[in-house]
């Protein structure tokens, strides 16, 4: 905790915190059936690319709160970062190893009197009914334990979600477009279901599967959603005013450095003057 207070107390030298539309973080979380070695592989790459998300950007546009390993999820010390900056009316950008990390975000962006939307932009239905918190089971979790939150996916992989996962969803009240429709082509019919999930909304978190954006080495296997319309999809929600946080999930280099992670990097920071302005 003293990096990170020393964190904030350098970037106050140069401005107040309050004015950076964006905080970075990364945070790296371990559920079963994960297991040791998985985790701390992830837990490496991420804490290296705490530092390299901060140099990518103009300095003005976003704090950088550093890197959160499990034991500081289970000490509060992530929550109070993330409070600090939702206090400093900072969007958190939060790059975990797993969906299963926006758990740990949703008591402290959640209010009670607000209808909490989350867009989940990636291939997988993580819907798994699970006892306890597992992989898989992050949107599960997330709508028993809070009536008030309502799930949108967006490019939900076709092919690979199973029947009852559709059943699931729906008995939810989810929202869905699925892959085949998270194109270009049907640009106009995602503008208006996500604009109308947002109408419904009080405020936003985006979760977005990074795996789901690269192409699979196997012909037969899902192809990767378009980034385009990934980051149509961001530009929809941040002109909204209705974003309270973003989640990029990727445990490995090859996901963290990808080409499609410096282009949702990079319309972030684009986005950046209508957030600073908004605040």
């Amino acid at each position: 905790m003293l990096g990170f207070f020393k964190r904030y107390k350098l970037h106050r030298a140069h401005k107040s915190v309050h004015h950076y539309p964006f905080s970075f973080m990364t945070v790296c979380e371990h559920l079963a059936p994960m297991s040791s070695g998985t985790f701390d592989l992830a837990d490496q790459s991420l804490e290296n690319a705490s530092d390299w998300l901060y140099q990518q950007h103009d300095q003005g546009s976003a704090a950088n709160l550093g890197h959160f390993s499990h034991p500081q999820i289970e000490s509060g010390d992530f929550q109070e970062a993330l409070s600090l900056s939702l206090s400093r009316h900072s969007i958190p950008v939060v790059l975990s190893n797993c969906t299963e990390a926006i758990l740990s975000m949703l008591p402290v962006v959640v209010c009670d009197n607000d209808e909490i939307g989350i867009i989940n932009i990636g291939h997988r239905v993580s819907l798994k009914p699970t006892l306890d918190p597992r992989l898989g089971s992050a949107f599960h979790f997330a709508l028993s334990r809070y009536p008030n939150v309502r799930m949108f996916f967006a490019g939900a992989s076709e092919q690979d979600t199973k029947q009852e996962a559709w059943d699931y969803a729906e008995d939810q009240g989810c929202d869905w477009v699925t892959d085949r429709e998270f194109t270009f082509r049907y640009r106009n019919h995602l503008k208006q279901q996500v604009g109308n999930y947002l109408d419904h909304c009080d405020q936003i978190v985006i979760s977005i599967d990074l795996a789901s954006l690269l192409t699979k080495n196997s012909l037969d296997g899902t192809p990767a959603l378009d980034i385009q319309m990934v980051l149509r999809t961001i530009r929809l929600c941040l002109v909204s005013g209705k974003v309270k946080a973003v989640q990029l999930v990727g445990d490995k280099d090859r996901l963290v450095y990808s080409k499609q992670t410096k282009a949702i990097l990079q319309e972030l920071y684009q986005m950046a003057p209508l957030i600073d302005h908004a605040a």
